[in-house]
């Protein structure tokens, strides 16, 4: 038995026909369904290089939010302490999400260091 003939033989698989003429993939049929993927960047530009600045500004907006995020749960458990109206689950859920995205900013923080540390480290 040849391979086409075992491969025919397994069960769901039928009409498979040997290959001949293969030159290229003019005779390849498109995918159904399949969209091309745009040539974008991150920062919704296009083209084959952006700027270092919109790094620094997505980096700079990242820690403002994270900022004020902090400065927010700060007040409010301020107010939950001095007896205000935020009720303790606001004020918990309002701690674990600054918590996490502190942690998660050191980490970043971490790894830049690192990767800095690493290119000092090469030497050209």
């Amino acid at each position: 038995m040849n391979a086409i003939g075992a491969i025919s033989s397994i069960s769901g698989v039928s009409g498979i026909s040997g290959i001949s003429g293969v030159s290229g993939a003019s005779g390849a049929s498109s995918i159904t369904g399949a969209t091309a993927i745009p040539n974008t960047a991150i920062d919704g530009t296009t083209g084959a290089a952006s700027s270092g600045d919109s790094f620094l500004n997505s980096l700079s907006d990242a820690f403002g939010s994270l900022n004020t995020q902090l400065t927010s749960a700060d007040s409010s458990m301020a107010n939950f302490a001095s007896g205000g109206s935020a009720d303790l689950q606001s004020v918990m859920l309002q701690m674990e999400e600054s918590s996490v995205s502190l942690k998660s900013a050191v980490d970043v923080r971490d790894k830049l260091l690192e990767a800095y540390q690493e290119i000092m480290r090469t030497q050209l």
